[in-house]
């Protein structure tokens, strides 16, 4: 079940600063960005806005804990976005925008947290004039003991690192085209031999997320087939970047077998319904 809930403010509500967040995207002035591992601070206005199934799966919950959430905000009249502590940055990398309907009267709001790529530090500073939402499913809301979100932080910022495509290298542009070169060489030996090794497969998340640019139907069948013979698990943050990716191939799709086929994908990874269909 999809869950969409407004808030008043992101301030005291969720707590990002303990998360791990997506570079947001700006578009016709409205900001969207992906957040892992979210605590929740219920409230009276939040309540009242969550469907009866709901409100009976988390009614004794101490801890409210959302393990992946998309989160837009409408009409911003200004915002910055800042990375740094990153190994390959010699100082912050910062992208801002002031609109004409900025105020300086209205309150501006910020975050701290851990951006899920490229892994670093980011800070957020964001004025909205419209409204606040924050959606994700509700099997993705769980209640965590304290040691075990520990745990699970300490694991998912492991395999973030683990993650980064420019691990010792310079970011050049030659370099950066050679490793692309070299993963494409990789794809198209596992399209034309229909295989994929637990090597492949550590090589797949180690340079996540370049797979995302070599996505097709047919990949991607081959990945859940294969995944599933190794006992394989794809991890929480690349499923919910492929359930993205499928909403783009959906809108190409034009056979009942392919529409079929990505049910079946949807269903195996339970992965989101991005748009509806």
């Amino acid at each position: 079940m999809k869950i969409k809930i407004k808030l008043e403010s992101l301030e005291n509500i969720l707590n990002l600063s303990d998360s791990f967040c997506t570079i947001p995207i700006i578009m016709d002035k409205s900001m969207m960005f992906g957040a892992y591992g979210v605590d929740l601070n219920m409230s009276e206005y939040i309540w009242y806005q969550l469907p009866e199934e709901c409100k009976n799966k988390v009614y004794n919950y101490k801890e409210h804990t959302i393990k992946a959430m998309i989160i837009t905000l409408t009409n911003i009249s200004a915002y910055s976005v800042s990375l740094s502590e990153h190994e390959k940055f010699k100082e912050p990398i910062t992208m801002e925008e002031f609109y004409e309907d900025f105020s300086e009267n209205k309150k501006i709001e910020r975050f701290l947290c851990e951006c899920d790529f490229p892994y670093s530090n980011m800070s957020v500073y964001f004025q909205n004039l419209g409204e606040i939402y924050a959606e994700f499913e509700l099997e993705d809301w769980v209640c965590y003991e304290k040691e075990a979100k520990e745990e699970w932080k300490i694991k998912e910022r492991e395999r973030r690192k683990i993650r980064e495509i420019y691990e010792l290298e310079s970011i050049s542009l030659e370099k950066l085209e050679e490793k692309e070169e070299r993963f494409q060489s990789f794809i198209c030996n596992v399209h034309m031999s229909g295989k994929i090794s637990k090597e492949d497969f550590e090589k797949i998340f180690s340079t996540y997320p370049l797979i995302l640019t070599y996505l097709s139907l047919d990949f991607l069948i081959l990945i859940l087939k294969k995944a599933e013979e190794l006992g394989i698990e794809i991890p929480d943050n690349i499923k919910y970047d492929i359930g993205y990716c499928l909403a783009d191939l959906q809108a190409e799709i034009i056979t009942e077998e392919e529409k079929k086929a990505i049910e079946e994908i949807r269903k195996k990874w339970n992965l989101k319904k991005v748009y509806e269909d």
